[in-house]
């Protein structure tokens, strides 16, 4: 592991596996909605893994782009605690941090090709998410499953009461009973990001053992899943020799 790909991808790898214990741990205790809400998040990471590994050139906008996040935390510090609520020295060095980088997060703040006005973007990369996950292959077919559904119970909505709702003899009230659905649509597709970044740690790492224990692991995959396509994966994997 000599650059600085290679130890992202082995550290953030490992970030993802750590994720997957969260929506398991909800979902074996029956918390489908708890477990779609940490999905979301492991898919995300899961997303800029696989990004990142593909396209190592954004790496250091990845990285520098914490100095922007450490600033506008800086002033939301001042904003509820006031301007003397951090030591001078670190506001200084956390605004310095923030001046190397700034230019290279600047974009249009709006869509006109004469538009003048500019800001600093609201993340790393100019792609936004979405279009991002649609560049990482079949881990991104999965938005509407592992990103948008999971969106609606992680964030305020109108929905995320709704689900929860059930009638009761003639009286609406609030169903305090497990998700067993919500929690194997949300274990499935962990498990199935969990098996792209221990793809990405193959492609990335010549590990011995790896390619034949993930090519069974898939088939594990398929076996908890989906049977109908085992045999199909079966064949594929003697197919390429594994």
């Amino acid at each position: 592991m000599d650059t600085p790909i290679d130890k992202f991808v082995y550290f953030y790898g490992n970030l993802v596996a750590e994720d997957f214990m969260e929506p398991f741990l909800m979902a074996v205790n029956g918390y489908g909605f708890g477990a779609m809400k940490l999905l979301r998040s492991m898919y995300e990471h899961t997303i800029v893994l696989k990004y990142l590994h593909e396209h190592p050139e954004d790496l250091q906008a990845f990285f520098d782009f914490d100095r922007v996040q450490q600033r506008k935390l800086m002033y939301q510090i001042f904003e509820i605690f006031g301007k003397d609520a951090l030591p001078p020295e670190m506001v200084a060095e956390t605004e310095q941090r923030y001046a190397e980088v700034e230019k290279q997060f600047i974009v249009k703040s709006c869509k006109s090709e004469t538009c003048t006005e500019t800001r600093i973007n609201h993340t790393w990369s100019k792609l936004d998410f979405v279009a991002m996950a649609k560049k990482t292959g079949d881990i991104g077919k999965m938005l509407v499953n592992a990103y948008h559904v999971p969106l609606r119970h992680a964030h305020p909505t109108v929905r995320t009461m709704m689900e929860r709702l059930e009638m009761s003899d003639g009286h609406l009230g609030f169903s305090r009973e497990s998700q067993p659905k919500e929690a194997d649509e949300a274990l499935m597709t962990a498990h199935n990001c969990l098996l792209v970044a221990l793809d990405v740690q193959k492609e990335r790492f010549n590990i011995a053992g790896l390619k034949e224990a993930l090519s069974n692991a898939v088939i594990d995959w398929a076996m908890i899943w989906s049977p109908s396509s085992v045999e199909k994966l079966k064949a594929g994997a003697e197919g390429a020799g594994m």
